[in-house]
């Protein structure tokens, strides 16, 4: 039996993933190629997107949750993740970006795994 928001978390744990590897990998890739290939993507209308992402998915989540078996410290990573991602989405300059912007993902990312675990538990469980 699939669970409510299943399908909300395994996509915020998706956007969250890709969010991390564009943070990590962007920079170091726009340093390595002279021509700046990598440079454009690396610009903060990318951010705006996994916000505009994740945002979304990860409320669905929260609303989709069975409220007798919704966790506050997940209700409260997603909060967080999110506010984190728009701190990092508001900051100009692409380095500050980079540490709330990880923060943000690394929070919804265990978030959202967590949500999921213990609502496959429950659904295997019963409990």
């Amino acid at each position: 039996m699939k669970t409510g928001s299943e399908l909300y978390d395994r996509g915020a744990i998706g956007v969250s993933l890709l969010c991390m590897v564009h943070c990590l990998a962007m920079p170091v890739l726009a340093l390595s190629f002279p021509l700046g290939i990598f440079a454009t993507f690396a610009h903060n209308h990318w951010h705006w997107l996994f916000l505009a992402a994740a945002a979304p998915v990860s409320l669905l989540a929260i609303w989709r949750t069975d409220p007798t078996f919704r966790d506050r410290r997940f209700v409260g990573g997603v909060l967080f993740g999110i506010a984190m991602l728009a701190m990092g989405v508001a900051v100009h300059d692409h380095r500050l970006q980079i540490i709330p912007t990880l923060i943000g993902a690394t929070s919804l990312f265990g978030a959202h795994l967590l949500n999921l675990r213990r609502n496959l538990r429950r659904a295997t469980t019963g409990h």
